[in-house]
């Protein structure tokens, strides 16, 4: 039976600043992959983010948004190209946000450019405040890699009241910070994701059948963001590792 992988975790070179490739680059390799998708997260104004810092608002999303635009347009010329529109195997881009709050990042879905434009109060929100932003659109927001310890991480912060839910693979982690962020989510009985966190082309398998590099799959293919949202939520789907 066919079913529907995608990428829930990604970075563009346009968005992010630790970024190796264009969002453009990623279309065709993660398509020979085998996925029929995938999540640009780039890192926001609380991180490692490679939109301007100071200036007007609107100059400073677009900036931001211009990596998920690139793999979007690119997504579109690809499945027009190999008729792939419409049907099943259609190459979907989504867009997401990883945000970071004193080392600790989440993974926002359901925030699109738009409300990005019409919010700039989100750059200050704490934990609660972005939590039920999201809440109110209908999103997902999902703790990234809870227990990654790194040099640049000074210390790890979880917050179980205002998350839906937690990362529990993610393919830079070594694995016993993958293995804690399971049993936390097994402890609270969250929902749970799984993610590449690419930054690089050179990541993905050359081939359908090689090893996975992280993300969900689905018997049937993803209609929106609101649909994945949803989907984790109800914890369906399963987690690639």
């Amino acid at each position: 039976m066919k079913t529907f992988k995608y990428e829930t975790h990604l970075h563009t070179k346009q968005g992010s600043a630790c970024g190796r490739a264009g969002g453009e680059e990623y279309i065709e390799p993660f398509f020979k992959a085998g996925y029929s998708g995938i999540f640009v997260t780039d890192h926001f104004f609380g991180g490692n983010t490679a939109a301007p810092r100071q200036g007007n608002w609107f100059d400073r999303i677009d900036h931001y948004c211009s990596g998920y635009e690139a793999a979007l347009a690119k997504a579109q010329e690809f499945n027009k190209e190999n008729g792939l529109l419409g049907t099943d195997s259609e190459f979907k881009v989504f867009f997401g946000i990883e945000q970071t709050f004193d080392g600790d990042d989440y993974l926002i879905y359901g925030l699109d450019k738009k409300w990005l434009y019409d919010h700039p109060e989100i750059e200050t929100m704490r934990h609660k405040e972005l939590f039920d932003a999201v809440n109110r659109e209908g999103g997902l927001m999902i703790q990234a890699h809870p227990f990654r310890l790194r040099g640049y991480i000074q210390a790890m912060h979880l917050h179980p009241r205002e998350v839906h839910g937690v990362e529990i693979y993610n393919a830079g982690n070594n694995p016993i910070d993958n293995e804690l962020a399971e049993l936390y989510a097994k402890l609270y009985d969250f929902p749970v994701t799984s993610g590449s966190d690419i930054h690089w082309v050179e990541f993905i398998p050359n081939k359908p059948d090689e090893l996975n590099i992280g993300g969900m799959e689905f018997d049937t293919p993803l209609r929106d963001i609101f649909d994945y949202a949803e989907r984790i939520k109800n914890k369906e789907g399963k987690i690639l590792r």
